[in-house]
């Protein structure tokens, strides 16, 4: 290995927008992350602000309710009687 090329490693603090900050190696001094093990929900178990992925089919059922994809319910039945 050539001498001089490398930079320097050293301990880092890493600090999280939800508070939480500790001390890890890095070749920088601080790094800001969004989010970390202490507030992400794979880590914690909680569903947060940030993830929002169930209920899609819930609220389109919802949104529809009484039609078929957006028709009318009386266009419905003209189709059935057709």
């Amino acid at each position: 290995m050539k001498k001089d090329i490398h930079p320097k490693y050293g301990e880092c603090k890493v600090t999280c927008a939800c508070g939480n900050s500790f001390v890890t190696g890095s070749t920088v001094e601080e790094i800001k992350v969004a989010v970390c093990s202490a507030c992400h929900p794979v880590f914690t178990g909680k569903r947060g602000t940030r993830v929002s992925e169930a209920g899609r089919v819930e609220k389109f059922q919802k949104k529809y309710a009484g039609t078929r994809f957006g028709k009318a319910p009386e266009a419905e039945e003209e189709e059935k009687k057709d």
